[in-house]
């Protein structure tokens, strides 16, 4: 409670303080102005008003105080004030510059911090969102009179004004000590050129990775950069991950509003979803409702229904085959070409069917605009009260008219089926932002080791190794990490190449026996390698004092270790699968 009450007064200090600064400065003037005048008639002296608003405006430079005779209490208060004032504004000025000198001079300090690039409104969550999570934050931003500049210094980062995409800049925000180099520039072309400066900068050096997170607008271009990244072998300490916020808040928002499950939980037969406006974002909810739908089925032959309208459905119709064809193998789609601003939509016929029954389970509002997504809902809404149809609405933020709705709901509960989505917020979070693909490989490698090693019987106790990967040691995260790094190379050097898993019916491949041993033996010699650059050393296990009974050559191990080099190997498909990807044999064409 203190705390809050002390921070409720900064902010409103922060608010006002210029305010009251130049109250204090006009009552100085009134006060000096006055005793001014009342000493000189004392002292039996005719001045001017001008004379005497001269002598007042000195006060303010410290040059007019001193006085003969008796001093009226108004000047004496004046002279008090003014110093104090004056030095005032001084110190705020001093503080300004200084702060901004100590956090560049606290920079060169700076290791295993994180740097973003661009501070829009995906930029500034960031780092408000890694500062809280007490990470050490550079940003740099092209635009001085950004009004966010200030707001990021408030919450502790250091900001430099710039551009981005210049070496001088990067290397002045250290990136070549950095942990994560993010750029969330409005422009894909700045972000890829600031990602490949990085690499010029820190790609063929030794040691510790900078892991490069780039975002990337249009969803399908973000998924064709991170299949070729997966095939792409892995050089120096440099690692490139993309994000896109479209296919990551639909991810998250069915993960919070599940379109397959009723309002008290239970699985719903046969869903049937309403999408209005099918733009970036409304094509990757279509396409990950329908993936979720085809993992969770129970019965594949079972579709789910998706009616979409859109003023453009017609192309929205030619985009989504060409771009998401396995969709149809688990949606009945249905395309309505509809200006939401006109009466057909605010008539609503669409939600029934001849009979005049409504089918639709859940209805999702994939508009840009926040006013008019929520104008939108509440029309429906209208339509659909007594059904108690669940009703999404994506918004940029879970703020402003978000809030305003979320308030409503605590009063009124005729709008509980109201439910918002805020974009922002979901997806520019660093457990979303950081967890690019091949960090979902080298969760899977994680995860696939740990229950291997259970079912032997291993235990945490046993083995420190086997805890979750929040408290797995970071230097065995990195070791998950860079294993996932090298899945390209391996599959290089055997033929193989990944693509976007188009299918999710296909079978999913397996490597034969001779294939699994060779890579087996290539990912051993790679560990071996990595582990001694870590400081690792031969000897009984230990993880704290980093020693290991297996840093020896292949033939000398065991079956038993050498298993644990083969099930990774043999388990490549299904990690790949998770992600979305799958393993396909290169043509002599395509080795050449």
């Amino acid at each position: 409670m203190t705390f809050s009450w002390r921070r409720r007064l900064r902010l409103k200090w922060l608010d006002y303080k210029w305010l009251i600064f130049s109250a204090l400065i006009l009552v100085i003037l009134g006060l000096g102005y006055t005793g001014f005048s009342k000493l000189y008639a004392s002292l039996g002296e005719t001045r001017t008003p001008l004379d005497i608003l001269y002598r007042t405006l000195q006060l303010l430079t410290l040059e007019s105080g001193f006085a003969d005779g008796i001093i009226p209490w108004e000047l004496e208060l004046a002279r008090l004030l003014a110093p104090a004032v004056a030095a005032y504004a001084a110190l705020m000025t001093l503080s300004v510059i200084f702060k901004k000198q100590f956090q560049l001079l606290r920079l060169r300090f700076f290791k295993e911090h994180l740097v973003i690039c661009g501070l829009g409104r995906k930029g500034v969550l960031l780092a408000q969102k890694f500062r809280e999570q007490g990470s050490r934050v550079v940003v740099i931003e092209l635009d001085e009179g950004n009004d966010l500049v200030e707001q990021c210094r408030e919450s502790g980062a250091t900001v430099l004004i710039g551009n981005a995409a210049s070496q001088e800049l990067l290397c002045k925000a250290r990136i070549h000590k950095a942990k994560y180099l993010i750029a969330v520039c409005g422009d894909d072309g700045i972000n890829a050129e600031i990602a490949v400066l990085a690499f010029d900068l820190v790609g063929k050096r030794k040691g510790k990775v900078l892991t490069c997170i780039i975002h990337i607008v249009e969803p399908q271009l973000c998924r064709l950069l991170e299949k070729q990244e997966i095939g792409t072998r892995k050089i120096g300490a440099f690692r490139l991950e993309f994000f896109n916020i479209f296919d990551k808040g639909a991810w998250s928002w069915l993960g919070q509003y599940s379109p397959f499950l009723d309002t008290e939980g239970m699985r719903i037969s046969k869903p049937h979803l309403l999408i209005v406006g099918a733009g970036r974002m409304g094509m990757s909810l279509i396409a990950q409702a329908a993936r979720k739908w085809k993992e969770s089925s129970p019965n594949g032959n079972i579709k789910i229904c998706v009616t979409i309208i859109d003023t453009k459905s017609e192309a929205i119709k030619k985009l989504l085959d060409l771009r998401y064809p396995v969709v149809r193998k688990s949606c009945s789609l249905k395309y309505l070409q509809m200006d939401i601003e006109s009466s057909d939509f605010e008539e609503a016929r669409f939600l029934f069917d001849k009979e005049k029954k409504c089918d639709i389970t859940s209805i999702f509002i994939c508009l840009d605009n926040d006013s008019f997504g929520l104008s939108t809902a509440l029309i429906l809404h209208r339509r659909t009260k007594k059904y108690n149809i669940p009703i999404m609405v994506r918004m940029a933020r879970d703020a402003g008219l978000a809030r305003l709705l979320h308030r409503g709901e605590k009063r009124d509960d005729s709008y509980a089926a109201l439910h918002v989505f805020g974009l922002l917020d979901r997806t520019c979070h660093p457990e979303q932002v950081l967890l690019g693909t091949k960090e979902i490989l080298a969760r899977a490698i994680h995860e696939d080791y740990r229950n291997r090693q259970k079912k032997k019987g291993e235990t945490s106790k046993t083995n420190p190794s086997l805890v979750s990967w929040d408290e797995l040691p970071e230097d065995l995260q990195e070791s998950n990490r860079q294993q996932a790094d090298h899945i390209g190379e391996k599959l290089k050097d055997m033929g193989y190449d990944v693509s976007e898993l188009e299918n999710w019916d296909e079978k999913l491949f397996e490597f034969a026996p001779e294939e699994i041993e060779m890579m087996a033996k290539v990912e051993h010699k790679r560990w071996v390698e990595e582990r001694k650059r870590s400081g690792w050393r031969l000897g009984q296990k230990n993880i704290k004092r980093k020693k290991t009974p297996y840093l020896i050559p292949w033939d000398e191990l065991d079956e038993e270790t050498k298993e644990k080099d083969r099930a990774p190997v043999r388990n490549l498909p299904f990690y790949l699968r998770e992600a979305g990807y799958k393993i396909y044999r290169l043509d002599e064409k395509d080795k050449q």
